[in-house]
């Protein structure tokens, strides 16, 4: 029987084997960027290339094309531990947020652990995830029942020159957000000839922004509000009997976003009734706030000293952003561990973002990171304390302390 140093040399010596695909398997989806919902391509290579190692692959899952689910069972019953794997692109930037790293971590992580399944109890998935820049596919799996068994999940992100995770809150936390589409009907009239006959909908949509500008004194400061007028008419000498925007509206928790959405919808509705229109409201896909484990983030950092990171980690607090990991987050333990691909601070969502995730620095980074999150995976499989914590961590949000 092997013992517990002796299996988890064994992870990182199947990584180091195998460096050369996993290398590939990103670099190929960094050079072939696809677009949320229509990662083909990246799919499949990625599917195709845990299933070598043992893994039952199921795809599609959740009813989406893309996501699938890769599954390697051990000697007996036991916890079950996802690596949620992402590979879409921006449009028009490709992968100028790393995914293809994102991607290629499920998969060596997948390899890592394949060397140590047969000797532990419990089941490793690697999970695919289309659609994180638009579309939220998580919530999509989330809403199909993928999540369901799993007990705790890992992840990886670029996160520029930085590398970390998160440990103490906030850290590691971001901004829940929904997207809420406006659509204003007026009445059309000569401009000119006989506006007063005319009902403005492009004015009901600036008397919308106008009331948002003034609603941002008094929400709270994470708060944030940003949109475009999608149409504003057909042309100068029609009175626009239709107009609409498109606006995003986060908040540092599903609560306050919840608060803040209601202010909102009574100042499209303030608008409407100035201007004579009406208004219609359609609310899109709500990504949660994150809610990252700080249990499993203290184990993460370990492993990721001892496979020789250098923590450069900058206590900035909640992140303003928001993904669709945060709806994961609320059901389940769940860390993210970040990963320097630049020596030096580099944009996000960048043509940097797309070099550099294919530079040998944050190649030889991505490898690191990802021996570090199969560590910590292992960890949790062969943990019950770790698991046990971090599940009791997660029933009593926030920590405190």
């Amino acid at each position: 029987m092997a013992t517990r140093e002796e299996l988890e040399q064994r992870i990182i010596e199947a990584i180091d084997l195998h460096r050369d695909l996993i290398l590939e398997v990103a670099e190929t989806i960094r050079q072939n960027p696809e677009i949320a919902f229509q990662e083909y391509q990246a799919s499949a290579l990625l599917a195709a290339s845990i299933q070598k190692f043992g893994y039952e692959v199921e795809k599609p899952i959740g009813g989406l094309e893309t996501a699938f689910r890769a599954s390697r069972h051990g000697r007996a019953d036991g916890p079950i531990v996802a690596v949620l794997a992402e590979y879409d692109a921006l449009p028009g930037i490709g992968h100028g947020c790393g995914h293809n790293l994102i991607a290629a971590s499920g998969l060596a992580a997948a390899i890592g652990l394949s060397a140590v399944m047969d000797e532990i109890a419990g089941i490793f998935e690697v999970i695919g995830c289309p659609a994180e820049e638009a579309g939220g596919g998580k919530i999509v799996l989330q809403q199909a029942g993928v999540f369901d068994d799993v007990d705790a999940a890992l992840m990886v992100h670029h996160a520029g020159h930085q590398t970390g995770v998160g440990t103490r809150y906030p850290e590691g936390t971001c901004l829940a957000v929904t997207e809420l589409t406006f659509e204003y009907f007026g009445k059309p009239a000569h401009a000119a000839a006989d506006p007063q006959n005319g009902i403005n909908a492009l004015n009901a949509v600036i008397a919308l922004f106008t009331g948002i500008d003034a609603l941002r004194q008094h929400v709270p400061m994470e708060t944030r509000i940003h949109g475009i007028i999608t149409h504003g008419g057909d042309a100068p000498n029609i009175v626009p009997h239709y107009a609409a925007a498109r606006f995003y509206v986060r908040a540092a928790t599903l609560e306050d976003l919840g608060r803040v959405l209601e202010k909102v919808r009574r100042v499209a509705e303030g608008a409407a009734l100035m201007t004579g229109a009406e208004v219609e409201i359609e609310q899109g896909v709500t990504c949660y706030d994150v809610r990252p484990s700080y249990v499993i983030g203290r184990r993460y950092l370990e492993r990721m000293r001892q496979v020789g990171m250098e923590i450069r980690w900058e206590h900035t607090g909640r992140g303003m952003y928001s993904t669709d990991l945060g709806n994961i987050s609320h059901r389940i333990p769940v860390a993210t561990g970040s990963f320097a691909i630049s020596p030096e601070p580099i944009p996000g969502h960048s043509q940097q973002v797309v070099e550099a995730a294919g530079s040998p620095f944050g190649q030889e980074q991505l490898l690191k990171v990802a021996k570090a999150m199969a560590l910590t995976a292992f960890d949790l499989l062969t943990d019950p304390e770790l698991l046990a914590q971090a599940k009791a961590e997660h029933a009593h949000w926030p920590p405190s302390g």
